[in-house]
C-alpha cells in the first residue's frame, strides 16, 4: 500500500487559493477580500500537512514558512493604505502573517534581535494601537485584528520564552481584564455599547490567554 502523503494538501490548498485570486482579481474590485478569501482557503490545507507530517520543519522550511508569510503580509497593508483602508489592510495582513510567525516560533530559531519579552510588549501594544483606531474607523475590524495579533503575540511568547513569571502574568492580566471593563465603560457611556463590548472582549479574551500560561 501506498503511504499517504500529507505534505501534498497544501498543493491542493495552494491550486484553490490560486484559482480563487485570479478570479477575485478579475472580476472583483475588492482585493483585500479576495486576498483573505484565498488565505482562508489556503491555510487550513496547510495546517494540515504540517498536523500530519512526521517532520514537517523538514518539508517546511520555518525561514521560508516565515519569509513568505511577511511577503505576503507586507503589500497586503501597503495596498490596505494606499486604497484608503488600513484598518482592513492590517487585519488581512495580520491573517496573512500570525500564522507563519507562530509556525517559525515553535519550529525555527529565532532571528529576531528583540527579547520574547520585548516581542511580547511591542505585540500588545500594536493590538492595542489596532484596537483604538478601530474605534474610530470600524470596531469590528480593529478587534479582529487586534485579538489575533494579540493572541498570537503571547503564543509567540509562550513559545520563545517559556512561561512568564506570576508577576509579570499577573500585571499583564490585570491590565487586561481592568483595560476590557474601562473600554466598555467609557464606549457603553457614550452611547456605543456594542463596540464597547467587542473592545472589551478582545483585552478579556488576551487576558484569559496570559491566565492560561499559569497551568501550561
Amino acid at each position: 500500500m501506498s503511504r499517504p502523503v500529507p505534505e501534498a494538501a497544501p498543493v491542493v490548498g495552494l491550486v484553490l487559493a490560486f484559482a480563487f485570486a485570479l478570479f477575485g482579481l478579475l472580476f472583483s474590485s475588492d482585493h483585500l477580500a479576495t486576498v483573505l478569501v484565498s488565505v482562508g482557503l489556503l491555510y487550513p490545507f496547510v495546517v494540515f500537512g504540517i498536523v500530519r507530517s512526521e517532520s514537517p520543519q523538514t518539508v517546511f522550511v520555518p525561514d521560508a514558512v516565515l519569509a513568505a508569510g511577511f511577503l505576503g503580509a507586507a503589500p497586503t497593508l501597503l495596498y490596505g493604505v494606499v486604497a484608503g483602508r488600513p484598518l482592513f489592510g492590517a487585519l488581512v495582513a495580520a491573517v496573512v502573517a500570525v500564522p507563519p510567525v507562530l509556525y517559525h516560533a515553535r519550529f525555527g530559531e529565532s532571528v529576531t534581535p528583540l527579547s520574547p519579552d520585548a516581542s511580547l510588549a511591542v505585540g500588545l501594544l500594536a493590538a492595542g494601537g489596532l484596537l483604538a483606531y478601530g474605534t474610530v474607523e470600524g470596531l469590528l475590524v480593529g478587534a479582529l485584528a487586534a485579538a489575533i495579533v494579540g493572541l498570537g503575540a503571547v503564543d509567540y511568547r509562550r513559545r520563545r520564552g517559556g512561561r512568564l513569571q506570576r508577576r509579570s502574568r499577573t500585571v499583564g492580566v490585570a491590565c487586561c481584564l481592568g483595560g476590557g471593563l474601562a473600554a466598555f465603560g467609557v464606549l457603553a457611556a457614550t452611547g456605543r455599547p456594542n463596540e464597547g463590548l467587542a473592545a472589551g472582549a478582545v483585552l478579556v479574551a488576551v487576558g484569559g490567554f496570559l491566565a492560561l500560561d499559569a497551568g501550561s
